[in-house]
């Protein structure tokens, strides 16, 4: 599965509706919304260890992806559970602007021109959030 900052992962891109992805995908394991957040519903794929958030107020278009796919690559190199300073000097060197924050259990690794997340823990990418860009306006950035 290859990390497409702005695009998606994988075959999966944003602005695709719920039944392009199952069309692709199958039926998720799950669907569901978060309690706070009304507007966005989650399709959950156990085998993937991945989550595509859908937003109701974008016509359901797919914004948000969640995953912990251990097959998730970047320019060639797998990025799960490698050391996230490896990851940053290496194959996604030619991202800039890091924005790091530490919490009390695991870290977080944001750059917010490309929406990506990478969350750390014990120095290692445990989990990845990739999201539609934004434009100056908080407007999406639709393909």
């Amino acid at each position: 599965m290859q990390l497409k900052p702005g695009k998606g992962l994988g075959d999966i891109t944003f602005g695709m509706l719920p039944a392009t992805v199952e069309k692709l995908l199958g039926k998720p394991d799950r669907i569901f919304v978060v309690d706070d957040e009304e507007e966005e519903f989650i399709y959950q794929y156990n085998e993937l260890r991945t989550m595509y958030t859908f937003y109701k107020h974008e016509k359901d278009r797919l914004g948000y992806i969640r995953s912990s796919n251990p097959a998730i690559t970047y320019n060639g190199a797998l990025l799960l559970d490698q050391p996230i300073k490896d990851v940053l000097d290496g194959p996604m060197k030619d991202i800039k602007k890091w924005q790091a924050e530490k919490y009390d259990f695991f870290d977080t690794y944001m750059n917010e021109k490309s929406w990506i997340v990478l969350n750390v823990e014990y120095d290692r990418i445990a989990d990845i959030e990739v999201g539609v860009p934004l434009d100056g306006d908080e407007v999406y950035v639709w393909l």
